[in-house]
């Protein structure tokens, strides 16, 4: 699954810098682009109103799956902040919650709009107030096993597990027991929430990769705990 290839990322980034003139392309080849430069954020929800201006640095990937990745250049981010990475990385989401979000194709205009600049308004809510305005998402394993949750309307991790595991895997039948296990037909359980991704090879390749994950993760945390 290619984010963008030279084609499009030439094409959305000369977008990018009309909409944000404080940005630069500070290095191009044909692996990589680099943004630096500042964005202005103007924002109001719940009755905060963010105005400011952001150094950042932007790096998007070409002809890969990698997701682009914001920097923290101008220390506007306190190093303690939870989401934010020692190197100034901002944590934006999970990359199966992007990815999702742009099956159809990505475009870095709604990736800026939906998940850098909410991320600042975010924080400097989160700096006045102390709590996250609109929730917060777990990091890691956990944030992935989150994303499903919320995509399998689901709260129970271990019928949140078996979903991925079907999805990932097997062919929709929806005459079939629920793979949660309650002993409802499939398509009148979560059919309709795993259907959808089931026909579509880029999402299903996107499961897998997320099962393997943590199919690995809990294989090294028993080789641990046998220590």
């Amino acid at each position: 699954m290619i984010i963008l290839n030279l084609t499009s990322a030439a094409e959305q980034i000369s977008a990018l810098l009309k909409t944000y003139p404080g940005l630069k392309i500070e290095k191009s080849d044909l692996n990589e682009v680099r943004l630096l430069g500042n964005i202005h954020i103007y924002r109001t929800a719940l009755d905060f109103t963010l105005d400011n201006y952001y150094d950042i640095e932007i790096r998007i990937p070409i002809d890969s799956s990698s997701l682009p990745i914001a920097i923290d250049i101008g220390n506007a981010i306190e190093p303690s902040y939870p989401h934010r990475y020692v190197n100034g990385e901002l944590c934006l989401e999970t990359d199966t919650a992007v990815k999702l979000r742009f099956i159809d194709g990505f475009n870095l205009l709604k990736w800026m709009d939906e998940y850098v600049e909410p991320y600042y308004f975010t924080y400097e809510y989160f700096m006045r107030f102390g709590f996250f305005p609109f929730g917060e998402r777990p990091h890691g394993l956990e944030g992935i096993i989150n994303t499903y949750q919320e995509i399998f309307n689901e709260v129970d991790i271990g019928k949140t597990l078996r979903l991925m595991m079907y999805s990932a895997y097997e062919s929709y039948r929806g005459h079939i027991n629920c793979p949660c296990g309650c002993n409802k037909r499939l398509r009148i359980c979560h059919g309709k929430y795993i259907f959808p991704l089931m026909t579509n090879s880029d999402i299903k390749e996107l499961i897998q990769k997320d099962v393997e994950s943590i199919r690995k993760a809990i294989t090294e945390n028993a080789s641990r705990n046998n220590c």
